[in-house]
């Protein structure tokens, strides 16, 4: 096999397998993005759906991380992860392609999108956790962060063309019919997973019920002090950050008046930082250490969505504004984002990464319907602009207290990189 000799030239470019898996990823993304902004659109146009209903929307396509996502871990430790990444991906494109058929047909409602956001949501679960356990055993470990870095730059990158087309898609051919596009991506990255011919490798760990096992995960992610500290603070992030999610639809059409298009490209900014972001990750974690770029990325991202309640004004200096906020959100994000998961996947035995994994993405994810229902709520009750600025200062106090600790701050240094390792590899 060439990945030894990939590893020593510290280069993912000869990898032809990590190339596949790349492209095909990067072309489900940019569905997805189209769906990101299609879905809610399509409650608002459609069925005229109110702030609360888009609330629930948000959050019932989230909840199926508070369901499934421990046994998905469990799953992707026990089973060859490949193929529950080809039936994630199948699963999804079927499930989507109910909205333009509803409509089409006369009969779309919210609780059809109801329906569609939930089952999207378990096989995404399942995808995300298989997914980020997969990228290990594909490459040499000595390459995660540059294999991360690659695939947060395809995201990116599927996000400016994703969401700056989509709005411009949803205008021409309506918003249930862009939601084809989601569709297709997915078939796309099912081909590329299936070329893949890197055998897995075969994991002969003894098996015992699922709740001894999922309780091993958690101990794991729990015993280690870094990763415990960047657990909670996604899990703060991913809260107020739904809210955001919420609620920048609700104002930018409603109160700024930008329209789908204008919406969806002043979205797709952010995806400009977070593409400068996954070029210069690595380097910042060279330089200053793991954990410090974790938290000047984190602290920078917060502050920069301070911009989002303060837009007004004529509509070219509100775009603006708003821009800047998401290019700055996007590049702090990925930093953070580029190091945090590397951080996991580097210091996980192979056998335990998919339950520490799906661990990590049930504390950070599982409060995100909490988030995506209040969004609504606050909409409704304090108008957009107020609740954006209530989750945006809770968000810049995280940030605060995370880029304050100085057990994050010292991760990754090269001794303290060289001292940690073992230890949570050891106490699986």
């Amino acid at each position: 096999m060439s990945e030894p000799r990939d590893a020593a030239a510290g280069t993912l470019w000869r990898h032809a397998d990590f190339l596949r898996l790349w492209a095909g990823q990067t072309v489900a993304l940019f569905g997805a993005q189209v769906t990101l902004l299609a879905l809610p659109l399509t409650a608002m146009q459609e069925l005229n759906a109110a702030p609360g209903q888009l609330g629930l929307l948000n959050a019932l396509e989230y909840l199926p991380v508070a369901c499934v996502t421990l046994l998905a871990g469990v799953l992707a430790d026990r089973l060859r992860r490949r193929p529950l990444l080809v039936t994630a991906n199948i699963g999804r494109a079927l499930v989507l392609a109910l909205v333009p058929a509803f409509a089409w047909a006369g009969h779309l409602s919210m609780g059809l999108l109801y329906t569609v956001a939930f089952v999207t949501g378990l096989f995404t679960a399942q995808f995300d956790v298989a997914y980020q356990a997969f990228l290990p055993s594909l490459i040499d470990r000595r390459l995660l962060v540059e294999g991360n870095s690659k695939l947060q730059s395809s995201q990116s990158v599927a996000q400016t063309a994703g969401q700056g087309l989509s709005g411009v898609l949803i205008q021409l051919l309506t918003a249930p019919v862009a939601v084809v596009v989601n569709s297709a991506g997915y078939l796309v990255s099912v081909v590329s997973l299936l070329s893949i011919r890197t055998p897995e490798p075969v994991r002969s760990t003894p098996r015992r019920s699922v709740r001894a096992e999922i309780a091993e995960g958690f101990r794991v992610t729990l015993q280690h002090p870094v990763l415990r500290v960047v657990m909670i603070e996604s899990a703060w992030f991913n809260l107020l950050w739904d809210v955001v999610l919420v609620v920048v639809p609700i104002f930018g059409v409603r109160s700024l008046h930008l329209g789908a298009a204008g919406l969806g490209l002043v979205i797709a900014a952010g995806s400009i930082g977070a593409f400068a972001g996954s070029l210069v990750a690595r380097r910042l974690g060279t330089r200053a250490g793991t954990g410090r770029a974790m938290a000047a990325g984190m602290l920078l991202a917060c502050t920069a969505l301070l911009l989002l309640p303060a837009a007004g004004g004529p509509t070219p200096l509100a775009v603006a504004v708003l821009t800047a906020g998401y290019v700055l959100n996007g590049f702090g994000m990925t930093v953070f984002n580029v190091h945090s998961v590397a951080l996991r996947q580097a210091l996980v035995a192979t056998e335990l990464t998919g339950r520490v994994s799906a661990t990590f993405r049930f504390a950070a994810f599982a409060v995100i319907p909490v988030g995506g229902f209040a969004g609504g709520q606050l909409a409704g009750l304090l108008g957009p602009r107020t609740a954006l600025l209530i989750a945006v200062v809770g968000l810049v106090l995280g940030a605060l207290a995370f880029y304050a600790s100085p057990v994050v701050r010292r991760a990754g240094a090269p001794q303290a990189a060289k001292e940690a390792e073992p230890e949570l590899v050891a106490a699986g």
